[in-house]
Order: structure tokens, then sequence, then C-alpha cells
């Protein structure tokens, strides 16, 4: 994991597509945390869990079952 930590700073100032965007990034290595409280999924919905665990870590939002039950109770 450590090597992708370092590289995809230099990928996004690589990948950026003007000068204006490319001083946005930083080549400061990434850092990262393994979760331990993540729902098990049912089959077939790894890939809803997934991108949900991405946008709510982008939010800031806490993943949780808690956070993800419908007004039902039901995930």
């Amino acid at each position: 994991m450590e090597p992708f930590l370092y590289m995809v700073p230099y990928l996004l100032v690589e990948c950026a597509s003007s000068d204006k965007l490319r001083a946005q990034y930083s080549l400061e290595p990434f850092t990262y945390e393994r979760p331990t409280n993540i729902p098990p999924a049912q089959a077939g919905d790894c890939g809803v869990y997934t991108l949900k665990y991405i946008e709510c870590h982008a939010l800031g939002i806490e993943f949780s079952k808690k956070t993800l039950l419908r007004p039902t109770g039901r995930v």
C-alpha cells in the first residue's frame, strides 16, 4: 500500500490538464487507514458498498449500519 501513497500525488500532478489544476496538488504522500466497522455485504452488493464508503469518507460521514439504514429500518 505504501508505494501507492507516494505514487498517487505524482500521478495527480502529471495528469492535471493545466498549470492551475497542477498547482492545487501537493506531492506530499497520502495517508490511509483500515476501517474496522464496515457492515458485511450480501453477495453482489460489494461495489455499492465500496462507492458508498468512498462517498461517506469524502464527506466526513461515519460509515456504519446506522448511517445506511433507510427510514424503514432496513439497509
